[in-house]
């Protein structure tokens, strides 16, 4: 073989080896860009639901040692109404108010982000990215699973797991992990765009309640 021949194959050699290289590298960058993005992307789907409706209803099921706790919720920008049959939870974007039947008080409190979250799950469906950093985890039973760990180091919570269905984008299970130990499993049974609602629905009515005792904490 001529010196020109070798040198030929050499070249040629060596611009495949360059050429897949550079597949690999681009191929790697795509992928962590997609990574990176993934969580985040399921994110915004998710809050384009719950900002583009009026309000949304949904039907949950909270799981417990002693059996399962039903429940429901409406939520309507930072505003919600929580309600099971032994608590009741009103937040008007200020004031929070809290119903305990058995007890029967009510506690009168404006909470913080963090406390908003900790009372009342459903408030990381409609916070902000700076209150946690976001990361993706493997696919369950068809869900994608994104993990939110709150960016306040003093948080009670450590943090949110969501499970989200990727053909209607809406939340299907939110599992939320504790700094002591603790975990509450909630099942989403149904959930949906609602009608706009009155501002009173998330106020408390103390009428309804005349015989319970006010506990004002703010």
């Amino acid at each position: 073989m001529h010196c020109s021949s070798v040198y030929f194959c050499m070249n040629m050699n060596m611009r495949r080896i360059i050429a897949a290289l550079f597949i690999c590298i681009c191929f790697a960058a795509s992928a962590v860009g997609t990574k990176a993005l993934s969580a985040e992307s399921i994110l915004a789907g998710l809050r384009s639901n719950i900002t583009s409706a009026p309000s949304v209803d949904a039907v949950f099921t909270i799981n417990t040692d002693k059996g399962p706790l039903h429940g429901s919720v409406i939520l309507a920008g930072d505003k919600y109404l929580l309600s099971t049959p032994e608590l009741e939870v009103w937040y008007d974007g200020k004031t929070q108010w809290t119903l305990s039947h058995s007890a029967k008080e009510v506690n009168i409190t404006t909470p913080d982000v963090n406390e908003r979250m900790a009372s009342n799950p459903f408030a990381i469906l409609t916070a902000g990215k700076e209150y946690y950093t976001a990361r993706r985890l493997a696919d369950s039973k068809g869900n994608r699973v994104v993990k939110l760990t709150p960016t306040d180091k003093t948080s009670a919570i450590g943090s949110f797991t969501i499970y989200v269905k990727p053909a209607d984008k809406w939340p299907s299970a939110i599992c939320v992990d504790f700094e002591d130990g603790r975990r509450i499993d909630i099942t989403i049974n149904s959930i949906s765009a609602g009608k706009a609602r009155q501002a009173s629905t998330f106020m408390y009515n103390q009428s309804r309640y005349s015989n319970f005792e006010i506990i004002d904490l703010r």
